[in-house]
């Protein structure tokens, strides 16, 4: 009850504007946080240089301005931190002395440069410079290529290659009875793209699976609608307007978004134990199965992303443009050069600072919980009763996150600062020790595990399954919005007030998880299960009216909704989605040489564009590698531990 009120009064608080905010008259006394020179027409005198600067403001006695963007600033949950600014300026423009002379460019020289319109202008605040980055005309005139480089060369060549060859195989033998050459049939763009678009093959059972494709997609989006803002924090021209947007409440349920990641990891848990109890049912095993499984795991998943990885730490570091280069794509090609190995091994999660395809986090703590799950699927395997086993693992995934959120006093849950947002939450203590992490977000994977016992054992009396809780249908109707308004709950954390009590985050962090895990498991389930369709065959026996014709047809609509075959290309393409939108976020941001707008108009514009590109560019990266490794695995071990099929266990 304490927690109830005590988030109630926190939402009343939200609600009636207990917020830090400056008016307009005092918003304009602050120097803007980003200023940019134009870029091409500084770089077209050969001699002269264009330097990206950041730096942070000081005074030399105490001075008004300077303790009010302090404190402005100090709201670091809705507010940038407006004492550390980054300007881009033409050098031979905007500090005299400069002719041409790369030795007068220094943090000294720059530093007397920006104190002259500062101290003029801002009264009397003056700079301190943090980093330089400059850049002049003859940058990049030439490519120094590298062993490195030409070995991704190669082996990007060869899997072009093997898919021409296989492809041109197929073609003519298509004719015959009997195409020997299984491995190259794998790489048959053909043959690729049929199943890609195809839904004839679907049986019953998939029937009843193709919900997870609508789920996969709609996330998908979700999350790329989340990411697209990070070029507007960064280098966007109006700040103020997407810190405004905090205080919007039809955006505060979007703030929560990053709860709503628990679906995929209860996805990932439910299809495991259920294409686990399936396998154990046919073959003999036992614990040697275990590196087995997590070998073909590793296969399965590692040819699109190493593909997407080698590029990122070589062949795209040629892509170095723009002004934002060294805060955008080179930081990230910077970070795949060096510690590229730890993406591979899944391990990347558990580092901070891991800007090389930062996103990519959530496929390192899904692969950590996939091998936690084999082997509690084996283990249950021979025991009577699963909840012996899963109930203590739940019990203990709820109470990890507790214990990180109260020891290390952390956020209930992961707060979209636009400060974290724009660095990827680059030392974000929430984000790296609980958000990323495998082990913290046990609790939701169990709950997929616990769904697919129970989905196996209502198979073997579906009937009778069906009848005990058809009674609950109606509830499938209030998931969504449930579930939204506890979102909704959770942007009370984002006022700008004195930081919430300890035990009110560390309750809120305890119960998020597994709430939002439930929520997923029985829409899952009652979906898969069909729970309304007994109830709406027996209302129909009842009655035929106008009426209950519409009331059937609304209880049926949502399923009808979900599981459009419309969702299946989507559903199949979204590992491939995932692994690209962000870089192609990046490289985008690296190109532009001036701020940008940042209206509404324009961020939605850029979210159907950045959408649209992702999907695209999807469809060649899942044919060419994602697609034909898969079935050259599978050809090549064919007693491999999972069945292909439709329904994987992946995004």
């Amino acid at each position: 009850m304490n927690l109830v009120f005590s988030l109630l009064t926190l939402y009343v608080g939200y609600s009636y504007g207990i917020i830090y905010r400056l008016n307009d008259t005092s918003y304009a006394r602050m120097p803007p946080i980003y200023k940019m020179d134009n870029y091409e027409d500084c770089l077209a005198t050969s001699t002269n240089q264009y330097c990206l600067i950041h730096f942070t403001l000081v005074s030399d006695h105490p001075n008004d301005l300077l303790f009010m963007i302090q404190e402005y600033s100090m709201k670091e949950s809705t507010h940038l931190n407006y004492t550390e600014l980054r300007y881009g300026i033409c050098v031979e423009k905007k500090c005299d002395g400069y002719k041409g002379n790369k030795s007068l460019i220094s943090e000294e020289h720059l530093e007397t440069c920006l104190n002259e319109t500062f101290s003029k202008n801002y009264e009397s605040l003056k700079t301190k410079i943090t980093d330089v980055a400059c850049s002049s005309s003859q940058h990049g005139t030439f490519l120094n290529i590298k062993a490195g480089d030409l070995v991704v060369a190669i082996v990007i060549f060869g899997i072009i290659l093997l898919n021409f060859v296989g492809s041109l195989y197929d073609v003519f033998t298509a004719s015959k009875k009997h195409q020997g050459q299984k491995v190259l049939l794998c790489f048959s763009i053909r043959r690729n793209w049929r199943w890609l678009w195809s839904t004839a093959d679907f049986g019953d059972e998939m029937r009843r699976f193709q919900i997870l494709y609508s789920i996969r997609a709609l996330i998908i989006v979700g999350i790329i609608s989340a990411h697209v803002l990070l070029p507007f924090l960064l280098i966007g021209n109006n700040p103020r307007a997407l810190e405004d947007s905090y205080l919007n409440p039809i955006q505060a349920i979007f703030l929560s978004g990053p709860m709503i990641i628990q679906t995929y990891f209860v996805m990932s848990g439910f299809l495991l134990a259920y294409k686990m109890q399936i396998h154990f049912k046919k073959h003999n095993v036992n614990f040697a199965f275990i590196p087995r499984l997590i070998f073909f795991r590793w296969l399965r998943l590692t040819p699109p992303y190493a593909f997407l990885l080698a590029l990122m730490a070589t062949w795209l570091r040629f892509l170095k443009t723009g002004p934002f280069w060294e805060i955008t794509g080179g930081m990230e090609v910077a970070s795949c050069r060096n510690r590229w190995w730890l993406n591979l091994l899944y391990v990347d999660n558990y580092f901070y600072h891991s800007q090389c395809m930062p996103h990519t986090w959530y496929i390192a703590a899904d692969m950590q919980l996939y091998i936690f799950g084999a082997v509690v699927c084996l283990i249950l395997r021979h025991i009577k009763r699963p909840t012996w086993v899963l109930l203590p693992l739940f019990l203990l995934g709820l109470i990890i996150p507790t214990v990180h959120t109260y020891v290390q006093d952390l956020d209930p849950m992961l707060i979209l600062k636009p400060k974290g947002c724009s660095t990827f939450f680059d030392d974000d203590k929430t984000f790296n020790e609980v958000y990323k992490r495998g082990h913290t977000n046990m609790v939701s994977f169990v709950i997929g595990l616990s769904t697919g016992y129970i989905l196996m054992n209502m198979w073997r009396t579906i009937d009778a399954s069906i009848k005990k809780f058809e009674k609950y249908f109606f509830l499938l109707w209030f998931i969504i919005p449930v579930g939204a308004a506890f979102m909704y709950l959770g942007s009370v954390f984002y006022r700008d007030a004195p930081r919430d009590p300890l035990y009110i985050r560390t309750l809120f962090a305890a119960i998020s998880r597994p709430f939002m895990g439930f929520l997923a498991a029985f829409f899952i389930l009652g979906m898969i299960l069909k729970i309304e369709s007994l109830k709406i065959k027996e209302d129909a026996l009842r009655e035929h009216s106008t009426l209950n014709t519409w009331r059937r047809q609304a209880k049926d609509f949502l399923r009808v909704v979900m599981n459009w075959d419309g969702w299946v290309v989507p559903g199949r393409l979204s590992y491939c989605v995932y692994l690209l939108h962000l870089p192609i976020l990046r490289i985008s941001t690296t190109m532009a040489t001036n701020l940008i707008p940042a209206s509404p108009l324009y961020i939605i514009a850029a979210l159907a564009a950045l959408t649209a590109v992702s999907y695209v560019l999807a469809v060649p990266l899942s044919l060419l590698v994602e697609l034909p490794f898969i079935r050259l695995i599978k050809e090549g071990c064919t007693k491999a531990p999972e069945q292909e099929n439709q329904t994987k266990t992946r995004l």
